[in-house]
């Protein structure tokens, strides 16, 4: 890798770039989300990462990296081995890369020290290293641990140093990164973006039903990712300020809404679990589950939200036939007839959890996840939901095609589907998802 522009040829700079440092990351051994969150950052600002770069904790590979950088981009945001341990050796690395100094700060090593005491802990000799920063460095903050971040100016460039923690990395990119770079840089516009979550589309397909959207304009720009099972919508606006660009945002958001109707789940990060949550919540409704296939996959996503208890009154994984029989009241004769993964036990299973609790709504899920059990009639990925309430009791048959561990975490989304349908007042079924031919619902 280059350290710099060869020949001496002048090189336009790129916005950003950012790099992150870490064996563990090329490894593999953890998800690397600090470079999604660095770019999001930077987009508010109207700042492109042009490159993203993974280096190993290698001294010469760290400073062949950062002197690269520093000579091609304006911003620089590079994360981890700010630690006290051998291999942290960020601070050092980059110290020599630009010809600094290594000081010690006193004020910043008192603070460490106090954020020990105030754990009841004598602080280590190597933390004392979390001190050390290159001559001219200006210190950022960490208020959640002992590993300071920095600031340097170098080449031309901003450079911004930080712990490889996630959440001590994301305040310190708010509260004093952001706001430095501003201040540096300006802002040339305001850029906006919202992510919305659909469920029911593909990719390719959303990305060719949204198409016109992101073409009549050229400040809009729309991205698409698939998180299983769910694919989102990334809305991207730029505009000269930010009234015109929140005016924007909500037109093309509005417009997206208009165009996939009820596929849309909701705006935001928020997942399935937690929009049917708030919904039954509202709507001061409760629920009981009884799963098979899902083997308390459903539940645990349920119950994954705070304040789950206010709408979640039981939940039962009857895995055996004799489970079915004994806890949910389902008829015996109806499972020899039709076997536990039909309609008519889907059904039974809704409406016996939901009569066992004493809920307003009962759901359910029967199916074969896989990799074995199936048959010509019913093959691996056969999957019945119920859905009982008041009103009666829908159940459907599905067929997915996915390998166990997809089969389960997508029959628990339709799960929760269902039930965002009943309570928003959609028509149930009527997915994208292929039914099996002929299958229908039950009713009581």
């Amino acid at each position: 890798m280059a350290c710099g522009p060869a020949g001496g040829a002048r090189v336009t700079r790129a916005d950003a770039w950012i790099v992150t440092i870490g064996d563990e990351l090329l490894r593999g051994e953890i998800v690397d989300s600090n470079k999604s969150f660095f770019s999001d950052r930077l987009l508010r600002l109207d700042l492109e990462s042009a490159r993203h770069v993974s280096v190993p904790d290698d001294p010469a590979a760290i400073e062949e990296v950062l002197r690269e950088a520093a000579s091609r981009a304006r911003v620089v945001l590079v994360s981890g081995g700010l630690g006290p341990t051998r291999d942290d050796i960020t601070t050092e690395v980059a110290a020599r890369a630009f010809g600094r100094r290594l000081l010690r700060d006193a004020v910043v090593l008192k603070e460490i020290r106090a954020f020990f005491h105030s754990l009841g802990r004598e602080m280590a000799a190597n933390n004392a290293k979390q001190a050390d920063f290159p001559e001219g460095a200006e210190v950022l903050p960490n208020p959640l641990g002992t590993a300071p971040g920095f600031m340097l100016q170098a080449e031309g460039a901003l450079l911004f140093f930080t712990p490889g923690v996630p959440r001590e990395l994301q305040r310190m990119t708010d509260e004093e990164i952001l706001p430095r770079i501003e201040a540096q840089l300006g802002r040339g516009g305001v850029v906006r973006a919202l992510l919305l979550r659909t469920f029911g589309l593909g990719e390719s397909t959303l990305d060719h039903e949204l198409r016109d959207l992101a073409r009549s304009d050229p400040d809009v720009t729309l991205g698409f990712r698939t998180q299983f099972p769910d694919n989102l919508v990334r809305v991207l606006v730029r505009a000269a300020d930010e009234a015109e660009a929140e005016k924007k945002l909500r037109d093309v958001v509005d417009r997206i809404h208009a165009k996939l109707g009820e596929l849309v789940l909701g705006e935001g990060e928020r997942p399935l679990e937690e929009i049917v949550g708030e919904l039954l919540r509202e709507r001061h409704l409760t629920l009981a589950v009884a799963e098979s296939c899902t083997g308390g996959l459903l539940t645990s996503r349920i119950t994954d939200v705070p304040g789950s208890s206010q709408y979640l009154v039981e939940a039962v994984v009857s895995y055996a036939d004799e489970s079915k029989v004994r806890e949910l009241g389902v008829s015996a004769a109806d499972l020899k007839a039709h076997g536990a993964v039909s309609e008519p036990v889907a059904q039974q299973m809704a409406e016996g959890v939901r009569r066992r609790a004493g809920t307003d709504l009962g759901l359910a899920t029967t199916g074969i996840a896989g990799p074995g059990g199936g048959s010509p009639e019913k093959p691996v990925g056969t999957v019945c939901v119920a859905l009982s309430d008041a009103e009666g009791t829908v159940v459907r048959r599905y067929q997915l095609m996915r390998d166990r561990t997809r089969n389960k975490l997508l029959a628990s989304q339709l799960a929760l589907d269902w039930v965002r349908r009943r309570l928003l007042g959609l028509e149930i079924g009527q997915e994208t998802f292929p039914r099996l031919r002929g299958t229908g619902g039950g009713g009581s």
